[in-house]
């Protein structure tokens, strides 16, 4: 069997293979053994002869059911079939869409349906007409549009498609409406049928009036230069067969009523789409409508993907262009949203040519490389997009840097290119570079990218450099960033920059431990969110959490369980079970249950989410490990030593693949791994860990961090349990000096080596970091 189409799967086109042979056979097992035994005996040379006199021997029934089988798409066992059965859209010709997400998420090829205003028109025509023609441009959506339209109006029709390769197969199509009650024939790019040996007018009436059938419709798109191709003046130097080809093609197009559908989405249509803004694809498009058809962006992309990704072939002459495609698609990757100064992509593009092979692969001359990435492939769809006939700057069309992220083999944006764009870019365009780097965890990029856009004037560049100074455990310097851009900002300031940059305060005071102030600052910024967007705007649903967080904190316990409850619900109702605001809801609340008194329902509670979020984010998400944290830690407080220590080395890896093994989060995961370990009873274990892993800080945040200091406090602590209490004290008392001198006389480290000093042997504690 082959499949019809390179590389589509699902429906299949049955080959008759060695047909002489297979008659022979079938017809041996009609007669008596012993002529049965004679004619398979003889079947290669009666193949021979039916091979040379086929047509004369069997009958034309024959021929047209061999044909059926050959040409037509047919279900997986072998049978015509109906339009509701048909699941496989790529195989009737609907282009495949961008994948959602990332390679971890599992997502049809294929978009949900956006009925287009012209759906209506489709249906009707289908009921009335018996030949329908679907005509648009490149893209438009037409061939997804007609097979709706039809499997609207007319499921139970028989689904005829004949092979779009081979026009020969309309006898095939022919021979399988005779006799049927009712039949769709499917001709989805109808040019390919066209011609003498093909779709004539003659052959259009015999599949609209075969005898026997009640109700025939042959329903076709055609692209729009193609319809016009037919409609013009016929070349007088073509030859006879090309200009009767023409003129036939004219004569059958004239028969057809045709629906145009436009490239471009109406509002309308923008409209009923947003109903499908949960799949991502769709939502991005939505995004870009203004510029592209929404069938457009949604269906150019995978050609123009294979096309970029093949153009590195040597032989193909167009390699320099494939670096200029791989410049602007990383940048783009970077955050670069606005279009791309030619010159800054023509520097970048030299690094990616010279590390595939630089001269060596022959490259074309610049202005070749530029004219081929900005060739369009469908409609107005091009690799890259001149903003203006100047041709200085350039947008990459977005299916690209989509489809290299959803990769499993996206490639990681390298450091200096990082460094370049952040050096070229302007102060807004460095903001949403750095919360793209902060989003791949590239935070040393995202702090120079915040930096500089904070000082150069963009308040909101402190919001995202504090996050990064926060997830590195530099709380308190994160909250002087904040403090010093709200004291300096303008008079005209944007009120939701305001907003935010006090949003993300609250977050971080609290963080410092500045608990009531925070509340009190979060308290204020849910009261103007609600005020200004309503209470069920995604922004007061956050900053509402935020306020739960430290109402907890603060000891009201079940005011933040009862505000996280109530914002999970509305979470729910407005944004769905899949959003990330929801999944944030559901944290909030799994840990006020559990603070509440309710230690079992919290490890239910934990174990749900991280089931979802490992589905819906993925395992290397941010809340997803998040959310195994803190199930680890319900799971040791419950007696479930195993199942903690278990997810505690799934939170490491996690951390380390999130944010490299140097980073805060993830060296304090692996020390909280060794205190689990110890509390165990595996002491030796925690000892060689807890060791490791201070030496590891050390290197990479130096001897005054305080996760070094707990490092060394556990060291400390397991050495003593290891029966040597002396060597346990000179390490605690070594300890104290430098806590004492680094983090103050109240912090839990140095309080907890002076009650080591004062009672040696005292229940075993480790310095647990905070877990906001």
């Amino acid at each position: 069997m082959r499949s019809r189409g390179s590389g589509r799967s699902g429906w299949w086109l049955l080959v008759v293979v060695a047909a002489g042979v297979s008659a022979v056979s079938w017809l041996a097992s009609l007669l008596p053994g012993l002529v049965g035994g004679a004619l398979v005996a003889t079947g290669a040379a009666v193949g021979a002869v039916l091979s040379q006199r086929g047509k004369q021997l069997i009958d034309e029934g024959v021929l047209h059911a061999l044909e059926t089988r050959e040409k037509l798409l047919r279900d997986p066992r072998g049978r015509l079939p109906r339009v509701r059965d048909i699941e496989d859209l790529i195989a009737v010709g609907v282009h495949p869409a961008a994948p959602a997400g990332s390679a971890r998420t599992v997502t049809s090829k294929v978009t949900p349906f956006v009925r287009r205003d012209r759906s209506e028109e489709i249906e009707a025509a289908l009921r009335t007409h018996d030949f329908v023609l679907v005509v648009g441009e490149s893209t438009a959506g037409k061939t997804r549009a007609a097979f709706e339209a039809a499997r609207t109006v007319l499921p139970r029709h028989a689904f005829i498609a004949p092979d779009p390769a081979d026009r020969t197969s309309l006898r095939a199509a022919v021979a399988a409406v005779r006799g049927r009650s009712r039949c769709l024939v499917w001709l989805d790019d109808v040019e390919r049928y066209l011609g003498s040996d093909g779709l004539t007018p003659y052959a259009l009436h015999k599949l609209t009036r075969s005898p026997g059938s009640r109700e025939v419709v042959v329903l076709g798109t055609i692209r729009a230069h193609q319809r016009s191709r037919y409609n013009s003046v016929e070349d007088g130097d073509a030859d006879a067969s090309a200009r009767f080809d023409q003129r036939t093609g004219r004569d059958v197009l004239a028969l057809a009523h045709e629906i145009r559908l436009d490239r471009r989405w109406d509002p309308d249509e923008v409209a009923r789409a947003r109903a499908f803004r949960n799949d991502e694809r769709i939502a991005h498009a939505i995004g870009i409508a203004g510029r592209y058809g929404i069938a457009e962006f949604l269906a150019a992309g995978p050609q123009l993907l294979t096309a970029w990704q093949d153009a590195w072939a040597p032989e193909g002459g167009h390699t320099r262009g494939a670096a200029l495609v791989t410049a602007a698609v990383e940048a783009r990757r970077a955050g670069w949203a606005h279009p791309l100064p030619t010159a800054l992509l023509r520097d970048l593009h030299e690094r990616h040519l010279a590390a595939r092979g630089g001269f060596g692969l022959r490259p074309e001359s610049w202005e070749e490389a530029v004219a081929w990435a900005t060739t369009p492939l469908y409609a107005t769809s091009s690799m890259l997009l001149p903003l203006d006939p100047s041709g200085d700057a350039h947008y990459v069309f977005d299916y690209l840097p989509d489809a290299v992220d959803a990769s499993p083999e996206g490639a990681p944006i390298p450091e200096e290119t990082w460094t370049r764009l952040i050096a070229e870019a302007d102060p807004a365009t460095c903001e949403a570079i750095g919360w793209e780097a902060v989003r791949r965890t590239r935070y040393t990029a995202a702090r120079t990218a915040f930096q500089k856009a904070l000082d150069a004037g963009v308040v909101t560049g402190a919001v995202g450099l504090a996050r990064v100074l926060g997830e590195a455990r530099q709380v308190q310097e994160a909250c002087r960033v904040l403090r010093t851009a709200l004291g300096s900002v303008p008079a005209e300031t944007d009120p939701d920059a305001l907003l935010a940059l006090r949003r993300a305060l609250a977050w971080w005071s609290g963080g410092a431990g500045h608990t009531e102030e925070a509340l009190a600052m979060a308290r204020a910024v849910h009261e103007e969110y609600a005020r200004r967007y309503g209470d069920e705007h995604r922004a007061t649903l956050e900053a509402a959490l935020i306020t739960a967080r430290w109402l907890g904190a603060t000891g009201r316990t079940s005011e933040a369980l009862g505000l996280a409850l109530d914002t999970g619900q509305r979470s729910l109702r407005v944004l769905g079970a899949e959003h990330r605001t929801t999944l944030d809801g559901r944290f909030e609340v799994a840990i006020w249950t559990g603070e509440s008194g309710q230690p079992a329902e919290a490890a239910r509670l934990w174990g749900e989410l991280d089931e979802d979020a490992g589905r819906l984010l993925g395992e290397r998400d941010k809340l997803t490990n998040d959310v195994r944290w803190n199930r680890a830690a319900v799971a040791a407080d419950t007696g479930d030593t195993a199942l903690a220590l278990d997810l505690l080395t799934g939170v490491v890896e996690g951390r380390a693949a999130l944010y490299g093994d140097a980073h805060p989060w993830t060296l304090a995961g692996r020390l909280e791994l060794a205190g689990r370990t110890g509390r165990a009873g595996r002491t030796e274990e925690a000892l060689a860990l807890a060791t490791t892993v201070t030496t590891d800080c050390v290197r990479s945040l130096g001897h005054a961090h305080e996760l070094t200091l707990a490092g060394r406090h556990q060291q400390a602590l397991w050495t003593a349990r290891s029966g040597r209490s002396e060597e346990a004290g000179e390490l605690f008392a070594a300890l104290l000096a430098d806590c004492g001198r680094l983090l103050g006389p109240d912090h839990p480290l140095t309080e907890g080596c002076r009650s080591q000093l004062a009672q040696p042997g005292r229940a075993a504690w480790y310095y647990e970091l905070p877990s906001w």
